[in-house]
């Protein structure tokens, strides 16, 4: 009987440690299953903010189009109006340089003054007047009998020497004072 008690005792050890090996296998499966349920949930709610997240960037893109756009368009119109602001202070605003005697009887001609390209490293003892005048539309208003007699005028008023370039002076036609002729009104621009 000892040997029949040892082999029933080696058979009820093997079927106890089968069945342990059973309920081990069988809880770990199931711990697997529950962490598989787990990852497939993590994994779906991951989908779902992925998809959010893709269309909340479809929608910041084309909001952040919609405004690169907008900041183009305003930009553009910004340096639109900024050249016509400059244009406009350089039209109206101009100074005008007398050369010779309007009482004379004289013709009026006028000529553009403009720096020269290396106006800024010149001498400001060769410079006939500020460097802040220059920023400004600069005419000369000549009166002389010929255009020639205005260019020579011009020349000795404003050279290359003191920064200045005049322009071809142009005649500007008067406008009578009063009685229709020029005889004896001064003259008054246009």
């Amino acid at each position: 009987m000892n040997l029949d008690t040892f082999a029933l005792a080696v058979l009820v050890l093997c079927v106890g440690a089968l069945g342990i090996s059973v309920v081990y296998e069988a809880s770990r499966l199931t711990a697997t299953g529950s962490r598989k349920a787990l990852v497939r949930r993590k994994l779906e709610a991951q989908s779902a903010d992925l998809a959010a997240l893709g269309r909340g960037i479809e929608i910041a893109q084309a909001e952040s189009a919609a405004r690169q756009e907008a900041l183009d368009r305003l930009t553009a119109e910004r340096g639109r109006l900024t050249g016509l602001i400059a244009s406009v202070k350089a039209s109206k605003i101009a100074l005008v340089h007398e050369i010779g005697d309007a009482q004379s009887g004289a013709q009026r001609y006028e000529s553009e003054l403009r720096t020269v390209p290396d106006f800024a490293r010149l001498d400001p003892r060769r410079m006939l007047f500020a460097r802040a005048i220059w920023d400004r539309r600069n005419i000369a208003r000549v009166w002389a009998d010929t255009p020639d007699a205005a260019a020579a005028m011009l020349q000795r008023a404003f050279s290359t020497r003191n920064g200045v370039l005049a322009s071809r002076p142009e005649t500007i036609p008067l406008i009578p004072a009063g009685s229709g002729t020029n005889e004896g009104a001064r003259p008054v621009s246009p």
